[in-house]
């Protein structure tokens, strides 16, 4: 009996060194920097004429954590750098907007450029969910002082618009996809567990645990997603997938490389001409490491 006892005891325990709290792991002082890069293509059915617009998304964010406690950490990220390329194959470029531009006459380039280096606070739990964001407010009051824009009839109409990108509430969600990855237990090679974010882009994503070593794991996800836009003359309700491969550092948690493929199909409605319009979304995402 006493060496069953023991038989049982040593397999029991192997059972639970098999398993880890897969989990951020930061210090305070620690540094690093995500390289962002995305590509969406939407397709819509005008009437039976098909419409194609294509837009690439780049940019860089550098994040510090300023604070480290048992259940989040406190990080400052700032935006490095950003770029957008709107085109269509039939009606060529429509929109270029880059950070990095210094022509004064490109309105919406300097209203990018107004973002950069300016502090966002984000607090974190360990499983990578944002519990807050602060900072939009300020991120869009430096949009406006880039151009010298400082009418306020002007910064009423355009300020709902710009917080619908770069207000704290859709920062907080847009970060959520990038880093809302781990489960609260212990996990080990295929295990799985579900999380879900809202916001413009909600998904209830399940991941499973496909690799994991004292220096890397590797994740993947599926999810059901839901897109929705709503504003006083277009809504647009989309649904679809999307899949999701990580790999990264398992004793800092934090990714090398992440990439969210998706595609997304419903209806865009022009409500004051009653127009509806078949439109599909697919898109990827990768983020990168890159110091």
């Amino acid at each position: 009996m006493k060496k069953f006892t023991l038989v049982f005891a040593i397999l029991f325990v192997a059972q639970l060194t098999g398993q880890t709290l897969l989990q951020y792991n930061f210090s305070v002082g620690d540094k690093f920097t995500i390289n962002q890069q995305a590509t969406q293509h939407i397709t819509q059915d005008i009437s039976g004429m098909i419409q194609e617009i294509n837009n690439d998304l780049s940019g860089t964010m550098s994040f510090e954590v300023v604070k480290a406690d048992k259940e989040t950490f406190t990080l400052i990220m700032e935006f490095k750098s950003l770029k957008m390329l709107m085109s269509s194959p039939t009606l060529g470029e429509l929109s270029n907007v880059d950070s990095a531009s210094d022509d004064d006459s490109d309105i919406t380039s300097m209203m990018f450029k107004g973002i950069l280096n300016v502090p966002i606070t984000i607090v974190m739990g360990r499983d990578g969910k944002i519990k807050s964001v602060t900072g939009g407010d300020l991120l869009i009051e430096s949009m406006f002082k880039a151009v010298d824009i400082t009418e306020p009839e002007i910064i009423e109409a355009s300020k709902s618009q710009l917080e619908k990108q770069f207000g704290s509430e859709a920062l907080s969600n847009s970060f959520e996809q990038m880093t809302y990855l781990f489960s609260t237990d212990k996990v080990k090679v295929n295990s799985k567990w579900k999380n879900s974010y809202q916001g413009d882009m909600s998904a209830e994503t399940t991941w499973t645990l496909s690799e994991i070593n004292k220096n890397n794991f590797k994740l993947s996800g599926v999810a059901a997603t839901t897109m929705n836009s709503i504003d006083e003359t277009i809504s647009m309700t989309l649904n679809g997938s999307q899949s999701t491969t990580v790999t990264g550092n398992s004793k800092t948690g934090l990714f090398t490389e992440l990439i969210v493929t998706g595609e997304n199909t419903g209806n865009t409605v022009y409500t004051t001409q009653e127009i509806t319009i078949p439109t599909t979304i697919k898109s990827t995402i990768t983020y990168k490491i890159i110091q």
